[in-house]
């Protein structure tokens, strides 16, 4: 992966609280970058919180993964998304109606 590919999808650790902050775009060229996060996110006691108001784009695959991450995490805990783009809400409920997926929108901002 180039410097320019990775520089297009940055995940940082959130202060405090735990989780991850997503700035950036996920598509094919950064999709090593997005599962990587995805899998620190929803390992065994993590928070299982992604910060995704920078979050610039996500393509289909990069949603799909998504899903499939939450699904593996073990546990009673839904992973959080903090102010997910517009987008990925749409994919959301156009993809997936009906799949009982373990995430949870969070609107606030967190503190």
């Amino acid at each position: 992966m180039t410097d320019a590919h990775r520089s297009r999808l940055r995940v940082t650790r959130l202060p405090g609280q735990g989780g991850l902050r997503v700035i950036g775009e996920v598509d094919l060229s950064t999709r090593d970058v997005w599962r990587g996060a995805l899998e620190s996110a929803t390992s065994d006691g993590a928070p299982g919180r992604l910060e995704l108001s920078r979050l610039s784009f996500i393509d289909v695959r990069g949603t799909d993964l998504l899903v499939a991450a939450a699904g593996r995490r073990s546990g009673p805990a839904p992973l959080t998304l903090a102010r997910p783009p517009l987008g990925l809400r749409r994919m959301l409920t156009l993809l997936y109606p009906t799949e009982p997926v373990k995430i949870v929108i969070e609107e606030l901002e967190a503190s």
